[in-house]
């Protein structure tokens, strides 16, 4: 197969290896070569001829200069999977400039794809990075890295079905590429039971599985940042026109910018408040088939939102971390073509595991529909 992109890296397959190794353009190859060679020039002219002899700032910037070359020279990045030896060979820095580090295959047990620490790398100018690695029981082994998450996924499940490994997606369940979304389908029997006190609704016929998902409600979160709104949109009017009066007294009270500054305070604690409201009350309904799967986001302070994912784009469902503009926690990722859907991130993990599996089954087609495809066909 020809040379796909991750990052900085470019990997291929050729038969029985997969390389992963650093992009030199032609052009950098050349600058770090030229810095190198003036670098190690520069004492030679200088105690031969005399000149800049004492310019010690010159000096360290030439050497400066020699250590940034050599390194970008010597500890290209460059990762070889051979499976002929069943090993991996890796050089990924300085101390392995001039040789490599070799270790077996064996000690691997899965491929995960992983975002790095936020705190530590995404920021205004920091995008986020999407980590390629092989894990093992004791070790883990960074392939390669991008800040395109397609570019990494496509890495991760090439070297998912080159080794033959689970992968694992962001804290997801480890599995085969080939059998992400593989899962006995659903039959004229009744699912499971749900756990005791499950608010989930299901209604399960012919024509596939329909599950009510209930609100959130006011968690704790949702409360306090519910509470910090309605401070902000009462007591943030109160104490400006209280300095107010302190500085002009109370005459000023009416003039144009004390009114417009508290219903500023107002607004904005109110948008953010009804915003609250909106995700605190809201519902998903799921209806899903060997079709595809069909979304609706509604509540009483949200309109109907309807998205249709049709089998063919929908790639896995996963019970993983999850992140939304308020809230943090574990839940339901429907992982398609296009992005990823969040959902469910307040039920219990057992709530998780039942709905998720519930999914995969009904994505699956009967077998009775199997064979009047086939006769059709």
């Amino acid at each position: 197969m020809g040379r796909m992109r991750c990052g900085t890296h470019r990997w291929a397959i050729s038969g029985p290896f997969l390389n992963i190794e650093h992009e030199v353009r032609p052009i950098e190859g050349w600058l770090y070569r030229g810095a190198l060679l003036v670098a190690a020039a520069f004492p030679v002219i200088s105690l031969g001829t005399g000149h800049f002899a004492n310019e010690w700032r010159l000096w360290f910037l030439m050497l400066a200069l020699g250590v940034v070359a050599a390194h970008h020279l010597t500890s290209r990045w460059k990762v070889l999977l051979d499976l002929e030896t069943r090993t991996l060979w890796r050089r990924t820095g300085d101390w392995n400039a001039f040789g490599g580090k070799t270790q077996p295959l064996e000690s691997f047990t899965s491929v995960a794809l992983y975002q790095r620490d936020k705190g530590s790398t995404s920021g205004l100018f920091i995008p986020k990075v999407y980590i390629v690695a092989l894990m093992g029981a004791s070790d883990t082994v960074v392939l390669s890295h991008s800040d395109d998450r397609k570019e990494a996924l496509e890495l991760a499940q090439a070297v998912s079905r080159f080794l033959g490994l689970g992968l694992s997606v962001e804290g997801g369940q480890s599995r085969s590429v080939t059998e992400r979304l593989t899962e006995t389908p659903l039959t004229d029997e009744r699912l499971p039971d749900l756990p005791y006190g499950s608010g989930i609704e299901f209604r399960q016929d012919a024509r596939g599985l329909t599950l009510e998902l209930p609100p959130c409600g006011w968690r704790p979160t949702y409360a306090a940042q519910a509470a910090f709104a309605v401070l902000f949109a009462v007591g943030g009017p109160l104490f400006f026109l209280r300095q107010m009066n302190l500085k002009t007294g109370l005459q000023s009270a009416a003039a144009p910018v004390p009114i417009i500054v508290s219903a500023l305070f107002i607004l904005c604690g109110a948008g953010f408040w009804w915003w609250l409201a909106r995700e605190a009350t809201s519902r998903w309904s799921i209806n899903a088939s060997a079709r595809g799967i069909e979304l609706t986001r509604h509540g009483p302070w949200r309109g109907r939102k309807v998205l249709r994912l049709p089998a063919s784009r929908i790639q896995d469902i996963d019970v993983r971390d999850a992140r939304t503009k308020v809230a943090r926690g574990r839940g339901i990722v429907i992982e398609h073509d296009e992005g990823l859907e969040l959902l469910g991130m307040d039920l219990s993990p057992e709530e998780l595991e039942w709905a998720e599996k519930a999914l995969r089954r009904a994505l699956v087609p009967r077998a009775k529909d199997t064979s009047a495809q086939l006769q059709v066909s």
